[in-house]
Formats: structure tokens, sequence, C-alpha cells
């Protein structure tokens, strides 16, 4: 299975660093009623979270990643069964530090984008 990650059109899967692709379950609601029998009865909405972290990034690839990143965006994704699904999702981010300048390029490191489900 490959891993598979878009945002509005914009293909971020080649900047994912290892073990930088982090998906689970996001509750948004969640019930429980017990019956006088005391049987439990739970119900819950369940969506998608994810959160992206690049490897080293020049300055002029982050310009191209903030470029994609409006909040809500279509995000296409691979799931947890190898589905690729296409969901509308809120974006948090890209969170980055500055690491170091060469030849008048600066490169960034722990690029983290956080997607939320809608």
């Amino acid at each position: 299975m490959q891993i598979r990650l878009n945002i509005n059109g914009f293909e971020l899967t080649p900047w994912l660093a290892e073990n930088g692709y982090i998906l689970s379950p996001l509750i948004r609601q969640s019930r429980s009623v017990i019956t006088l029998g005391g049987t439990e009865y739970r119900t819950e909405v369940k969506k998608h979270s994810i959160e992206a972290t690049t490897v080293e990034l020049r300055d002029n690839t982050l310009r191209s990643i903030k470029a994609a990143l409006t909040s809500p965006a279509t995000v296409v994704f691979t799931d947890d069964e190898g589905n690729d699904l296409t969901r509308t999702m809120y974006v948090s981010g890209p969170a980055a530090t500055a690491r170091t300048v060469r030849g008048g390029n600066t490169y960034f490191a722990g690029v983290t984008i956080t997607l939320e489900e809608r």
C-alpha cells in the first residue's frame, strides 16, 4: 500500500517524512445509554484526522505548500484500509522551523500540517 496525500490539488506525498503520516480517528460526538437491565448502547460519529510531517524543505517548496492550504480544503488521502478517500477537511498549520541557510536558500525542518475532517 502506498500512502497518498493531496491537498487542493497539491501532491504532498513526495515530501512526507518517514513516519510522517499519522491517521487517527476523531470522535466528534459520542452518546451512551444504559438500560435498567444493565446493557449499554453506544453511538458515536467518527471522522478522520491526519497529522503530516515533511522532510526538510526549501523555502520555495514551503511557499507552494502554503499556497495550497486553504481551510476548508479538499483532501485526497489513503485510509487505514488502503482506500483513497476524498474529504473536506479543516487545515491547521503549517508549523515550521527554519533550520539552515545554504546558498541563498532557507531550509525548513519539521513542517507539520494537521487536517481534521469536516
